[in-house]
């Protein structure tokens, strides 16, 4: 039972209770973790309830009291019936008071039996749901009515939909979370039943009204047409040939007669054809899938095919092996025929994916070696197979490989990070690494992962020089600028000079002197700046002069560099 009680405020209780009993909730549709109802206070609201276990998680109502994050009368209305199990007022005979003294579990364990079956039976013929569900849960080995899912489907677009049945974008992702969660689990437990024809109709119920059912949706309606694609799939697995054939007839009569429009009419179309057909024309599905695959034979990528379900993202030759599989075609057969096209990548990850579930090193690695022969344009591709070849390596203590495989992994990866480059230069000894970091530093493109480089390798020379033929070298310098202060501090001051005289030529504002001063200071930092600083500084002050909140700025650098350059000379 939903503990729900302790949310509401008591007076919010009692005016849900009064709206329970006088029946202004209507349209009650309950599932395995949401309720909703439409209650009809000054307007009519739309309420939805979401639950976990016997937690309340969500609450939503349309009207104005909700909107402020309260728990209000119109959700207290619809909870108090859900937990009734009945629309009838005379389910609400004893008033609701907040002090109940014993639980409901109480009340039915010390019940009489006789009682309990004459409660059962006046719940059932006030309330078609609630006689549903009681034949449902009481009845040996029967399924729920077809029609009473129907009309819990109907409830669902009912409460998402406007007078004239549209669904807008806002309540398109609710509508569709709700609808599939109910033909999951409705249908799903037909299935399970055994009641595969009541199953099917039920969902074929759901998908044509779905399919002539104005929703601006982003995509719930086909997420909703998968889900009654699996069911139908669960159900032609399952049940008799006889009942099997009754659905392809159904199909046939519906594939294309109007039923549902678009998408939806194709992914009828290809059910028929992929799902329903015979093992002959299955062969020949797989024959014309073959002479695809075989036009690309050498080619990185397998030609890809387009089924209103699978959508884009199948391989043909992953379709071929399903449809193989069906007509009793071994896992050993079907690797066997795969390995024939192994340029393709997605054959490639399946067996690496399969080598490394069985934790087949030897396997992994030789299919990873073989597919950088094949990838040699793609640099992302490349640099994924060395990263996964150095872990096995390292996993085998094959030293000699991992080196090899470091060196060919920073070559092609132009973005590697330091760890990596410092990892390949520890297995170098000194003379190697002389000109093992040439070719890595000259292989890069980006000038400033070749600088970083050179940082890194103290390369000060030419670090230098790769900044100074840059024309927009102001970010290199504020990055390894300090790195080359001993012997250029003097070229780098020259460059600062010129840049932050600009600077202050164009200031206008606290913006641009904030600006201003944050490269003074960072001059300041280098040897000699506090001079070339206290000069710039007395310059731009007799330049400058009525630009007084700069003016002010600049003599705090005029004091404090003045009185630094006197202390140092004190020293």
């Amino acid at each position: 039972m939903l503990k729900w009680r302790e949310l509401f405020r008591s007076h919010i209780l009692e005016r849900g209770w009064d709206y329970a009993k006088e029946g202004n909730v209507t349209d009650l549709v309950k599932t395995d973790d949401s309720i909703s109802a439409v209650v009809k206070g000054g307007e009519h609201y739309k309420v939805k309830i979401r639950y976990s276990g016997s937690e309340i998680t969500d609450g939503y109502c349309s009207c104005p009291y909700a909107a402020k994050g309260e728990w209000c009368k119109h959700m207290a209305a619809v909870l108090f019936l859900a937990e009734s199990g009945s629309a009838s007022d005379k389910s609400f005979g004893v008033p609701y008071t907040a002090a109940e003294s014993q639980s409901i579990e109480e009340i039915i364990k010390s019940a009489d039996r006789k009682d309990i079956e004459e409660l059962l039976i006046h719940l059932a013929n006030q309330d078609e749901r609630m006689e549903s569900f009681i034949r449902a849960n009481l009845r040996s080995g029967s399924s729920s009515d077809v029609k009473q899912i129907e009309k819990e489907i109907d409830g669902v677009f009912y409460a998402y939909g406007d007078r004239t049945g549209y669904i807008d974008y806002y309540n398109a992702m609710s509508f569709a979370s709700d609808l599939d969660s109910l033909i999951r689990n409705r249908i799903g437990a037909l299935i399970d039943d055994e009641s595969y024809m009541d199953a099917f109709n039920a969902s074929i119920y759901a998908y044509t009204k779905l399919g002539n059912c104005d929703i601006d949706d982003d995509g719930e309606i086909a997420s909703i047409s998968s889900t009654c694609y699996e069911l139908w799939q669960s159900i032609i697995t399952s049940c008799d040939p006889k009942d099997r054939e009754c659905i392809k007839e159904w199909f046939e009569e519906h594939s294309d007669d109007g039923t549902v429009i678009d998408y939806m009419e194709d992914m009828l179309q290809d059910f028929l054809k992929y799902e329903l057909a015979s093992e002959a024309e299955l062969k020949e599905i797989i024959k014309g899938l073959e002479e695809k695959i075989e036009s690309s034979r050498g080619q990185i990528q397998c030609p890809g095919i387009f089924t209103s379900y699978y959508g884009y993202s199948i391989d043909a030759i992953e379709l071929r092996n399903i449809f193989a599989r069906r007509i009793g075609i071994t896992e050993e057969e079907i690797d066997k025929y795969m390995r024939r096209y192994m340029s393709f990548r997605s054959v490639r990850d399946y067996f690496i994916k399969k080598a490394t579930e069985q934790n087949n090193t030897d396997e992994e690695i030789k299919i990873l070696t073989l597919g950088k022969e094949f990838e040699k344009d793609s640099a992302y591709t490349m640099h994924s197979y060395s990263k996964r070849l150095i872990e096995l390596y390292v996993r085998n203590k094959d030293k000699v490989a991992e080196k090899l495989e470091r060196k060919a992994d920073l070559l092609i990866n132009q973005g590697a990070p330091l760890e990596d480059y410092r990892a390949y230069r520890a297995m170098c000894n000194d003379e190697e690494w002389l000109e093992e970091r040439l070719k890595i530093i000259e292989s890069r493109n980006n000038v400033d992962k070749r600088c970083e480089l050179l940082a890194e390798e103290k390369m000060y020379d030419k670090l230098f020089d790769t900044i100074w033929e840059q024309k927009d070298k102001l970010g290199l310098m504020n990055k390894y600028g300090f790195a080359l202060e001993g012997d250029y501090s003097e070229h780098i001051l020259d460059f600062y000079a010129e840049f932050v005289s600009g600077l202050a030529e164009s200031a206008c504002n606290r913006s641009r002197y904030d600006e201003l001063n944050r490269y003074l200071m960072r001059m300041s930092q280098y040897p000699g700046g506090e001079e070339r600083v206290r000069r710039l500084a007395l310059e731009w002050i007799d330049k400058y002069p009525t630009r007084k909140v700069m003016v002010k700025m600049l003599q705090g650098y005029r004091r404090h560099c003045h009185k630094q350059i006197e202390d140092s000379a004190s020293d």
